[in-house]
């Protein structure tokens, strides 16, 4: 019988004898958006954001400091749209501390709606840019205090968050904007984990380097270098079409064709001088076989508010494949319908067509 008691009691023995904690735990699982966060899952914030102040993943790349950072072409920026940025093909290997070129290298611009904005757990400001076709595309401003010393980006970085702070107050929510933008930035391949407005190739700007809004006070000139494509904010009368022939960038907008067409072909748009500006300008070319008593191209500046109207290219008939600038003097919160015109008499043997391109305020 004492035996077994003690037999019994062996077991309680040893468990006495082994130092287990009280408070001991199971360990906790990683949570899904640490470093073991796997590529494509769908978690709304950054591996990056988990760092509190400042991104990790890519983020040399991001800010250039890079190992490519040097390669970065600077000295020219690359016009074009969110469509042909979207429409590239995703990279099928992303390196963490280098860049994919062309597309990491360029400096782009574009014009688009800025839709939403807000302030990232990594400081970033995360911009959702819209083509009003159904295409976006997302813009990074770094916080300069995340961006090292020897970025060559940093002082257009602090110039870029400077003029978006001069407009909206950044909150950690997404707050509606609903302006045209014209936004200038680096081309960046980000890892794709569900973010808001992300385009399907996770090309982003990253970082942006310059942000102009339309000036408090008036509408501007939209789409003013024909960059989305298309005539979006534009009116058409008679002939147009949009030419791969430009005065920078990638398009124009043509008035009249290269057959003969029969009367005024026009371009035209209604806008409101912001405050601050004092020019209107724009760049024509024109093709005009014929003389100037015939075909030419013109230009006119209606003032709605006062109610006159100034013709601001006299008929012109040239046809030396020349750009040509044209500047009007504009008063800072009237509303202006400019006219882009072409006209054509009809003659098959020789037809006149005009384009236009660059066209401002300032």
């Amino acid at each position: 019988m004492k035996r077994r008691l003690l037999l019994a009691l062996v077991p309680l023995i040893l468990y006495a004898m082994v130092d287990i904690p009280s408070s001991y735990a199971a360990p906790i699982p990683p949570f899904p958006g640490d470093k073991q966060l796997q590529r494509g899952s769908n978690v709304e914030a950054d591996q990056e954001a988990l760092n509190g102040l400042c991104g990790a993943e890519r983020w040399s790349v991001k800010t250039g400091t890079d190992a490519d950072a040097s390669l970065i072409n600077l000295q020219s920026t690359t016009k074009t749209t969110i469509a042909t940025l979207t429409s590239l093909p995703a990279p099928s290997n992303i390196p963490l501390n280098n860049r994919i070129q062309p597309t990491e290298t360029t400096v782009f611009q574009l014009n688009a709606t800025l839709t939403e904005y807000k302030l990232e757990a990594d400081s970033d400001y995360h911009l959702i840019l819209n083509d009003g076709a159904g295409n976006t595309l997302i813009g990074e401003i770094p916080a300069p205090s995340c961006v090292g010393s020897s970025s060559p980006l940093l002082s257009s970085i602090q110039k870029a968050r400077s003029e978006f702070d001069a407009r909206y107050i950044v909150t950690n929510s997404f707050q509606a904007a609903n302006v045209p933008v014209t936004i200038t930035g680096v081309g960046f391949f980000d890892f794709l984990h569900g973010q808001t407005g992300v385009a399907p190739n996770g090309i982003e700007l990253h970082a942006v380097l310059d942000v102009q809004f339309s000036t408090v006070g008036g509408s501007s000139i939209v789409n003013g270098d024909f960059e989305t494509g298309n005539f979006n904010a534009w009116t058409t009368i008679g002939t147009t079409s949009i030419s791969t022939t430009a005065h920078s960038g990638s398009y124009s907008g043509q008035a009249g064709g290269p057959s003969a067409t029969n009367g005024d072909s026009s371009i035209s748009q209604t806008f409101t001088a912001p405050s601050a500006v004092s020019t209107l300008s724009f760049w024509y070319q024109v093709y005009c076989p014929d003389t100037v008593t015939s075909d030419w191209a013109t230009a006119t500046l209606k003032d709605n508010t006062v109610g006159t109207t100034t013709t601001i290219l006299v008929n012109t008939c040239t046809n030396n494949a020349t750009w040509m600038q044209v500047s009007a003097n504009v008063t800072a919160g009237d509303s202006y319908t400019l006219s882009l015109i072409n006209h054509d008499n009809n003659s098959p043997g020789d037809p006149t067509y005009t384009l236009f391109d660059d066209v401002k305020v300032n």
